[in-house]
Parts: C-alpha cells; sequence; structure tokens
C-alpha cells in the first residue's frame, strides 16, 4: 500500500501530463520513449535514469549549423548529458554527450566541408572557425560573442572527462567519426584545443576591448551587428561559460598557466561589469532583488535572455574563482522567484525581470525555462512549486534539458539532506 499519497498523486500526474505531452507533438508513446520523475524528494531513481537514456538515444543530433547549437536543441542536448552523467556516472550518458559535440565540431565552418554547407565567408571576408549564426543562404556569415556556447559546451564535456581518470585510456564507445581521438582523454583534449583555438582566433582578435577593461565589445565595420556596441549581457555570459570551463580543464590538467591567467584576466572584469550595472530593488515579498538591462546600458532584460545570466551566474559561481558567493547570487534568485514568478499576466510569467511584461522575448512564460532550475540552489524553497510547473506544463516527458535539470538539483538536494 503506498503510504505518501502525496507521491502517488505526483506520479500519476507526471504520467498523464507526459502522455499529453507526446500526443500534442503528434507523437504516440508506442513512437517515443519519453522521460520522468518519479517523485521530487530522495535520490534519482533508476528508472528516471534509464528512461532518460532511452529517450536521448531516440534524439539525433540537428542538422547544420546556426543557434542550434547555442540554444537550440543541440546545445541544450549537451549541456542535458552532461549534469545527468554528474548524477548517474554511466558512461553511456556520457557517450552520447561525446556523440553530440563531435557533431558539433565537425560542423564548424571551417572544418566542415563546402558541398555540406561549411567553409562560408563570414563578415570578416574570410573562413573562420565559427558556427555561422545567420541562415544558410545568408553571405557574408553571421557570427558574434555567441561561439562562446558552442565552446562552453565542449568544455563541458571534456571536464567531465578529465574528473574520471579511470576513463582516460578507454576507447570511446560510439567511436571515431570524425578522427578527434580514439580514447576518452584524446576525445577530451581534442575539445578543449579546439575551444582554445576559437577563443585566438574569433573572440580574442574582435571581441575583447583591451582599452577597456577586457569588457566584451562588437567590433565596427565591416561587421553590421551592433558595430562598437558591448555585448548584450547573455551573450556576455555565453563567452565568459566557454572561459571558465577552460580555465578549469587547464587546471584538471596542469597545464597552460599563461592561459589560465589571461582567461581570468577577461572574466572576472567582464563579471564585476555585469554585477557593477544592476540596480538594487525590492520585491513585493521584500525580498532584495535587482534589475538590468538587456545590453549596458540601458533597457530592461527580459525573462528569455535573463536566463542565459542565471546559467552564466551558476556557472562562475560554481567554479569558485570569481569572487561570487552564496549570498551574492541570492538577490538574482529572488528576482525571477518573487518578481517574475510572484507576478502573473493571463496565466504567464512577468516578461522582463523588474515584473513587466511586454511583448516578444519579454513576452512571458507559463513554465520556468531550464537555466532558471539553477537559481534554486540559492532558493530551495522553490524548488517544488518550479518542478511542480514544469510537470502542469507538460514538460517533463519531452524536455531533455528540463528533465535533466530537474533530476540534477533533486540530486543535490537529496546529497545535501543526507550527510
Amino acid at each position: 500500500m503506498n503510504t505518501n499519497p502525496g507521491k502517488l498523486i505526483l506520479k500519476i500526474k507526471i504520467l498523464f501530463c507526459g502522455l499529453g505531452a507526446f500526443y500534442l507533438f503528434g507523437i504516440t508513446p508506442a513512437m517515443a520513449q519519453k522521460m520522468i520523475v518519479e517523485n521530487l524528494e530522495g535520490p534519482v531513481t533508476a528508472n528516471e535514469i534509464n528512461a532518460f537514456k532511452a529517450h536521448i538515444k531516440t534524439i539525433p543530433a540537428p542538422p547544420g549549423n546556426g543557434n542550434i547549437w547555442v540554444f537550440g536543441n543541440g546545445g541544450k542536448s549537451i549541456e542535458a548529458c552532461g549534469l545527468m552523467y554528474e548524477v548517474s556516472h554511466d558512461t553511456e550518458i556520457l557517450d552520447r554527450m561525446i556523440y553530440y559535440c563531435d557533431e558539433m565540431l565537425s560542423r564548424r565552418n571551417d572544418i566542415w566541408p563546402a558541398d555540406k554547407g561549411g567553409q562560408k565567408t563570414a563578415w570578416t571576408s574570410k573562413v573562420e572557425p565559427v558556427w555561422p549564426s545567420s541562415n544558410p543562404d545568408v553571405s557574408p556569415a553571421g557570427a558574434g560573442v555567441e561561439q562562446g556556447d558552442e565552446i562552453a559546451h565542449m568544455a563541458f564535456c571534456a571536464k567531465l572527462i578529465l574528473q574520471n581518470p579511470a576513463l582516460w585510456n578507454l576507447k570511446v564507445e560510439v567511436g571515431d567519426t570524425y578522427q578527434f581521438g580514439t580514447t576518452y582523454k584524446q576525445r577530451a583534449l581534442k575539445y578543449i584545443k579546439e575551444g582554445d583555438y576559437v577563443i585566438d582566433n574569433w573572440i580574442l582578435p574582435h571581441f575583447i576591448r583591451a582599452s577597456e577593461n577586457n569588457h566584451y565589445y562588437f567590433p565596427g565595420a565591416p561587421n553590421t551587428y551592433k558595430p562598437n556596441d558591448p555585448a548584450p549581457w547573455n551573450q556576455a555570459w555565453m563567452v565568459t561559460n566557454a572561459l571558465v570551463r577552460l580555465v578549469q580543464c587547464h587546471l584538471l590538467l596542469k597545464d597552460a598557466a599563461e592561459r589560465i591567467t589571461s582567461y581570468d584576466a577577461i572574466v572576472q572584469p567582464n563579471i564585476d561589469w555585469f554585477r557593477a550595472n544592476c540596480k538594487p530593488a525590492t520585491s513585493a515579498k521584500g525580498t532584495a532583488c535587482y534589475t538590468w538591462a538587456y545590453a549596458y546600458p540601458k533597457g530592461m532584460e527580459d525573462t528569455n535572455h535573463a536566463a542565459y545570466d542565471s546559467e552564466g551566474l551558476w556557472i562562475a559561481y560554481d567554479s569558485g574563482r570569481y569572487n561570487l558567493t552564496f549570498n551574492d547570487v541570492v538577490p538574482y534568485a529572488n528576482t525571477y522567484c518573487d518578481v517574475v514568478m510572484g507576478t502573473l499576466t493571463n496565466g504567464k510569467f512577468a516578461g522582463r525581470v523588474d515584473g513587466t511584461t511586454g511583448t516578444g522575448h519579454g513576452g512571458g512564460d507559463n513554465y520556468v525555462r531550464d537555466e532558471y532550475l539553477y537559481l534554486t540552489e540559492f532558493r530551495p524553497d522553490m524548488f517544488i512549486e518550479m518542478a511542480q510547473t514544469e510537470i502542469n506544463t507538460n514538460k517533463v516527458a519531452v524536455s531533455m534539458p528540463i528533465t535533466a535539470r530537474l533530476l540534477w538539483e533533486k540530486d543535490r538536494r537529496f546529497k545535501k539532506k543526507s550527510k
């Protein structure tokens, strides 16, 4: 007999929400493997891990380039697999992460063959080491600081491999289609080398303004996207994420001391710049919050882009290197939990960090974007509410990043309670 009716209701609700999501997307349960969250307390279960594994095997790497490897399904799949590997230490999940990383790296413009859509000339009049953010028919190809996100995904995978020396000399089970290295360590070293290469040959020459404390700026002509403007904060965090994770990899390898120093000298002033331009606010609940712009120096950040600000804050905080304490991040968590989630308009949370709602990116959501789930680290009282929102909006069964982050945070909560 079930002695916890709350958990039973939750399981039933998840099951029916999951089935509804499949029908919503035109998929029958027989056609796809749904992910599950059996409960929101306790350890991550074997059923939850196995359902995630079954699901990811049905999700191929997306074709082509573009921002699909930044904030689209490609990039989010890599992050989700990394988080679930941290939970489970299951090499089948790591292997799927490697598969996604291989496909992404192989599609970099200077690597991908012209007959498959690569070798495009960028606005620099050169074939650059980028994943073009523009549509395939656009010339010259667009690319900017968002390229940091692809590097961050690869470096995450490399870091997970380097943290487990028992894997280093084993052959990667998914094979080596693109000759990136047959063993796990070789694959990790390849991802780090290529990440550093893009930093050296794309980010540093074009987007770091040394005369202004290494802040991220777009260059002028012939670049036409925000020429000479500061990078929007969400895009700035994408570069910072790459540099932070590359630093972590080099620390694990105990190499490249000068590179670590140079990366830190970019990361720290840009984090400080972001924080200096956040304005203190107070929620209706009396909690300390912030408002900030989409891009320096004016405007109001929307909750679409603020998700990436939140992810960046977490990655930097978790590294333990950049003068971000727990209490420093709490007001950002309060902003989302008490201002954004605390303001409902037509069934949606507020679309901007000041509690207002507009249109487009500022139009608000009826669910919690996966990156915001990191903030439950600083507002553990909101974990159940956020998770229930994902369940109520049918996200668990079909959203790899949402399910992975929920289970990852559930795992952290359980381990903290078990100490």
